[in-house]
C-alpha cells in the first residue's frame, strides 16, 4: 500500500514548475520595471522641455521691458536670433549720473556702481537723441566704457539704463540647452536636446521656437511669442 505523501519525481517536477513560475514573475516584473522607467523617463523630458520653454518665453515676454523710448530709437534690438542664439535685452536697473557727461567722454561718474559689472551695456538717452556703450571697467563711483560719447548728457536731464542681456545657446559637444545671464557662466536648461531652433520675424514682432530631444517618444515641443514690448515701442523687432 502506497504512504501519503509526493515521490521523488513528483517533489522535483513540483520545485521545477515552481522554479518556473517565480523565474516567469521576475521576468514579468523586470519588463514592467523597465517600461515604467521609460514612461517615467519620458515624462520628465517633456516636463523638462515645457519648463525649458516656459523660461524662454517669459524671456521674451520681458524683453525691451523698460526700454521702449530706447527701442524705439533704435539703440538696440531687443531680440536677436543670430549663430543660433537667441538673446533677448531688459532693464536690469536705471542708473543716475553723479555729475554731467560731455561728448567725448569715455568715463561716466554714476551716483552707484554697486550692480554694475564690466561687460554690461548701458544706454544713455536724453530728449530724442541716445546711445549705447559697453562697460569696459567699473571703479568707485564711476565707470569707463569702450567708446566716446557722440553728445553730452545733463546730470538732472538723461536717463541711464543697465541693462540685461539674456543669451540661449545649444552646446552642441554636451547637447545641453544653456542659458546665460550678461557674462556670467552659462547654466544648464535642458538635457539631451537634438535639436534646437529659433524663427524671428520681426516684421510681425513673433518667434517661434522649437525644442526637439533625443528621448524616445517625446513629441517635439513648439511655441510661438508675440513681442509685445518692442511692438508698442514702434521698434525693431530685431
Amino acid at each position: 500500500m502506497r504512504r501519503p505523501g509526493f515521490t521523488l519525481i513528483e517533489a522535483l517536477i513540483g520545485l521545477s514548475l515552481s522554479l518556473f513560475v517565480v523565474a516567469a514573475g521576475f521576468e514579468i516584473f523586470a519588463r514592467a520595471e523597465r517600461s515604467f522607467q521609460r514612461l517615467k523617463a519620458r515624462e520628465e523630458a517633456g516636463q523638462a522641455a515645457l519648463a525649458a520653454l516656459d523660461r524662454i518665453r517669459i524671456d521674451l515676454l520681458h524683453s525691451g521691458c523698460g526700454l521702449c523710448p530706447e527701442v524705439a530709437l533704435g539703440l538696440f534690438p531687443p531680440v536677436e536670433v543670430t549663430g543660433g542664439e537667441l538673446r533677448t535685452t531688459t532693464l536690469e536697473t536705471t542708473l543716475g549720473l553723479a555729475a554731467d557727461a560731455q561728448a567725448g567722454d569715455t568715463r561716466l561718474a554714476l551716483v552707484s556702481t554697486s550692480d554694475v559689472t564690466a561687460g554690461q551695456r548701458i544706454t544713455l538717452r536724453q530728449g530724442p537723441a541716445g546711445e549705447l556703450r559697453t562697460i569696459a571697467r567699473v571703479m568707485a563711483g564711476a565707470v569707463l566704457v569702450d567708446a566716446p560719447l557722440g553728445q553730452g548728457y545733463a546730470r538732472d536731464a538723461a536717463a541711464v539704463s543697465l541693462l540685461e542681456l539674456v543669451t540661449y545657446f545649444r552646446d552642441g559637444a554636451t547637447r545641453v540647452l544653456r542659458r546665460r545671464v550678461n557674462t556670467s557662466p552659462a547654466q544648464p536648461m535642458l538635457e539631451d536636446t537634438a535639436a534646437v531652433e529659433w524663427d524671428l520675424d520681426s516684421q510681425a514682432h513673433l518667434v517661434r521656437i522649437r525644442l526637439e530631444l533625443d528621448t524616445q517618444g517625446v513629441h517635439p515641443h513648439d511655441a510661438t511669442v508675440f513681442l509685445k514690448n518692442p511692438a508698442l515701442a514702434g521698434g525693431p523687432g530685431t
